[in-house]
């Protein structure tokens, strides 16, 4: 046995000549011999053993490409097998010193790998790392190298010893993989922005979306939003409800570099005022009661592009006060949380209210109002481009003929008339709604278009020609509030002298505290 381990061999000495007594002495002797031949024998089995353990290594090594190596501190020298010579290109029998095998690592991941192995020995961890090698024909190789630090009898690090791996292939696969995944996350988030925030993008006269018309008054607000749209400046839309101010504010969106990332739009008067403010900056969870998941505020999904508040003269009194910090700041803070967030935005806002007369009554701020009306586009009423009306019926009733699968040929002359002297208070708006509910009741291919104020652009066959003139001057009358002389007068509706009209009235009997005749 071997310092008292297990009994693995015995060791006899005998005679058969005649009976010897073995002295004391002698007999330690014989012990001594004995340890001699048990520590050769245990010599000789452990070698076997590193042997077999050796060539376990090293067929597993060499069937999974691995190279070992060792770093000795001491004198910076590393050792080597073929396998890893091979896996360097390193020549068979030169010395490998650490300094020299820095030299073939690529010059991006020299100083990476150089503070790794500094890191290992100051903290004595695990070595793993991932670097690039230029081997002698300036081809790249991807290398995985794993080691661990042994430490002597002093307990001071000695060696290091690991393994390297040849990972070329993995990182090719990984990097299509990764160039694959962002092109599908890529689409994925552009078909999620855009099933949201559709783009209402329908070539128009003028190539800004639905923007049709050819009136001065239109060009001139389309000639503005040219000027404004490549800067970042806030824009501020003012008009009717109905004008289109919000494609005015699609067609300066369009025309900006912020044009590839979907314009954010927020109507602030069909939202809650109590939720507003987290539509709008986002919140944590557990914000407030009913916050059961956080959210990510309009703001931040508007991030570097632009974002269409509608409705902004209804924002509450609380909302404003951060509207104006993050026009100020270009900082944002979601519900429930104390962290900032930079967000870059570019604000157009919207109203068919006066903000000078709200700022005026305390109902909106002062401040916020200056910072808004940065660029105002006043966005004209229809019937101050009546010449529009003809281009806007033939598109709407296109759109319309395609989505009802119907076929309209022409429209009634008389259906135009009545739809150029009619005073639209609901501008484009009405005038569409005008146009879907003829087309939902046409029949045949030719239009007969009933103005929104009930009064048919045919006279219907059961009146006479006398109750027909005075029903429609009856309502021109209401139409223009029952002013006959002046501009948007009765009498310039009808396009009669104002002499000529008040003659008719008295002929027809038409006072104005008079019902119109029904049948």
């Amino acid at each position: 046995m071997v310092t008292g381990g297990a009994v693995f061999g015995t060791l006899s000495f005998a005679s058969s000549r005649e009976r010897e007594g073995w002295p004391e002495d002698l007999v330690k002797r014989l012990q001594l011999v004995a340890e001699v031949f048990a520590n050769a024998l245990a010599r000789a089995r452990t070698e076997q053993r590193l042997r077999d353990s050796e060539e376990r290594l090293r067929l597993a090594t060499d069937a999974g490409g691995a190279g070992p190596w060792v770093l000795t501190l001491d004198n910076r020298r590393i050792w080597v097998t073929p396998v890893t010579r091979a896996l360097f290109q390193l020549a068979p029998d030169a010395e490998l010193r650490y300094e020299g095998f820095l030299d073939v690592i690529h010059p991006e991941d020299r100083e990476a790998v150089h503070q790794a192995v500094r890191q290992t020995l100051r903290t004595r961890t695990e070595l793993r790392l991932e670097y690039r090698i230029v081997l002698p024909d300036g081809s790249l190789r991807w290398i995985a190298s794993r080691g661990s630090l042994q430490c002597g009898r002093s307990g001071e690090p000695e060696r290091l010893m690991g393994i390297s791996l040849d990972v070329t292939e993995r990182k090719r696969v990984e990097a299509k993989l990764r160039q694959a995944y962002d092109e599908v996350r890529r689409l994925r988030d552009q078909a999620q922005q855009e099933n949201v925030y559709l783009r209402r993008e329908v070539e128009g006269l003028y190539g800004h979306g639905r923007l049709v018309g050819r009136s001065r008054a239109l060009k001139r607000v389309l000639a503005q939003a040219e000027q404004v749209a490549p800067t970042d400046s806030t824009v501020l839309l003012l008009g009717e409800t109905g004008t289109g101010k919000e494609l005015i504010a699609s067609a300066i969106h369009e025309l900006s570099p912020r044009r590839q990332r979907t314009m954010v739009r927020v109507n602030c008067a069909a939202i809650p005022a109590s939720l507003l403010e987290s539509e709008l900056f986002g919140r944590e969870k557990g914000a407030y009661t009913g916050a059961l998941s956080r959210q990510v505020g309009r703001f931040e999904m508007a991030h570097g592009s632009t974002l269409f508040l509608d409705e902004i003269g209804d924002l509450p009194p609380e909302v404003q006060v951060k509207l104006l910090r993050v026009l100020q700041e270009k900082q944002i803070e979601r519900l429930g949380s104390s962290k900032t967030i930079q967000v870059d935005v570019r604000i157009i806002t919207a109203t068919n209210r006066d903000l000078q007369k709200a700022v005026r009554e305390g109902k909106f701020r002062e401040d916020l109002y200056y910072r808004l009306n940065v660029f105002p586009i006043t966005v004209p009423p229809l019937r101050d481009r009546r010449e529009d009306i003809t281009v806007l019926v033939s598109a709407f009733v296109e759109e319309f003929a395609v989505r009802f699968g119907k076929n309209i040929e022409s429209i009634a002359r008389e259906s135009m008339e009545a739809l150029q002297r009619y005073h639209w208070p609901g501008n484009v708006r009405e005038l569409r709604n005008a146009i879907e509910r003829a087309m939902i009741v046409a029949r045949g291919c030719k239009l007969w278009i009933e103005p929104p104020g009930g009064v048919s652009s045919a006279p219907p066959p059961s009146l006479s020609m006398r109750e027909a003139e005075s029903q429609h001057i009856r309502h021109v009358l209401d139409m223009a509030g029952w002013r006959i002389r002046g501009r948007n007068g009765a009498a310039e509706i009808l396009g009669l002298k104002p002499s000529t009209l008040e003659s008719r009235m008295v002929k027809l009997g038409i006072r104005r505290n008079d019902r119109a005749p029904t049948k």
